[in-house]
């Protein structure tokens, strides 16, 4: 916020002082030859003051800034004094020295002289008393400008190490899950070394369908960290200047329909509940969804997105997201699943996936 202790007004009333005097140094006649490098001094401490008073009202508050601004304060308050006292000696001399002057050539004669025994001293102790206030503020002024530029630097350094940090972290869990994934390899490995030792390939060749479901698990998971990589190296590609936390994830609900979810919109757990109470409402699944009874997966490992976990990393951007709702029956658990609208028994077994169809 600009700076609002005073300084402002008191900044302003100093230059309207600084600039009475160089009207009177102007109407001085036979001054101008003399005076000359007094002027440009006095406009070069207008000058200063009124960058002063710029600088205080475009920039934004900080503890050093107020501390320069303070101290140019002080030193434009410091030229009051001198300044007014300069301008009380001219003054005197107006009415033979002005443009008002009487013609009365002796009085002005002897003015004239006065002027010349009793102030050059004075003038020339006044242009070096202004002349170190100017350097002094203008010195402040650089400072400042350097703060203002050290401060805005920070501000990008920030931005861009925030961005970097959120995609090492995304590479980070990918890394982490293709170490997952070839521990998986390796074990599969060398459950087939073993199997290929005590069978002949007629045998291996009729194994049961569980050592074909762990190799399509593996087949599976090697295409979904596929995916992911390719996803990940796009998106990297791309730079800094299209950030990743802008990308939504895809989310299938239960009954099948696709959505995409933007966390910068829906930016906490209790948002993203209440929006899917809505999506249910006067439809099949509302009391489960308004009860929490269903689960989140992830579309190709299957891994569950636990609620547990902060809405800022439970999600990665582009990915697929499926909802399950939960039902829990005693209903046919000893002779197997069966579907929990119209009962209908699975002879599949109860940790194996099933997609029901109910046909209207």
């Amino acid at each position: 916020m600009p700076i609002s202790f005073g300084s402002v007004g008191d900044i302003i009333s100093v230059c309207l002082l600084v600039k009475d005097l160089v009207t009177a140094l102007d109407e001085s006649r036979g001054s101008a030859a003399e005076y000359k490098e007094v002027r440009l001094e006095l406009r070069a401490l207008e000058q200063a003051l009124l960058e002063v008073e710029v600088l205080s009202r475009s920039h934004s508050s900080t503890v050093k800034l107020n501390a320069l601004y303070a101290t140019a304060r002080k030193a434009a308050l410091d030229c009051r004094q001198p300044v007014e006292a300069f301008l009380h000696r001219i003054n005197k001399y107006d009415p033979s020295l002005g443009k008002s002057s009487t013609r009365n050539i002796a009085r002005n004669t002897a003015m004239k002289i006065r002027w010349q025994l009793s102030q050059k001293d004075e003038v020339t102790r006044f242009r070096a008393e202004i002349n170190a206030h100017s350097s002094s503020i203008n010195m402040l002024l650089a400072t400042v400008n350097v703060n203002l530029a050290q401060t805005n630097h920070k501000e990008i350094s920030d931005r861009l190490n925030d961005s970097s940090n959120k995609q090492n972290a995304l590479l980070e869990e990918v890394r982490d899950r293709l170490e997952e994934n070839s521990a998986l390899i390796s074990a599969g490995n060398a459950i087939t070394m073993k199997v290929k030792e005590a069978l002949n390939f007629n045998w291996f060749a009729q194994f049961g369908a569980e050592l074909k479901e762990f190799m399509l698990r593996i087949i599976n998971i090697n295409v979904a960290t596929y995916n992911a990589v390719i996803s990940v190296q796009g998106v990297i590609s791309g730079g800094l200047e299209r950030s990743l936390a802008h990308e939504p994830f895809i989310l299938e609900d239960a009954i099948g329909r696709i959505t995409p979810v933007h966390v910068q919109f829906i930016n906490s757990w209790d948002a993203f509940e209440a929006v899917l109470n809505l999506r249910f409402r006067n439809i099949q699944g509302h009391t489960k969804v308004k009860r929490k009874e269903y689960i989140l997966q992830e579309n190709y490992t299957r891994r569950e997105i636990s609620r547990s976990r902060p809405w800022e990393g439970a999600f990665l951007p582009g990915q697929r997201i499926n909802m399950s709702l939960i039902f829990d029956s005693q209903k046919h658990r000893s002779v197997g699943t069966s579907c929990p609208s119209c009962s209908t028994i699975s002879e599949d077994s109860h940790d194996f996936e099933i997609q029901w169809q109910v046909i209207e």
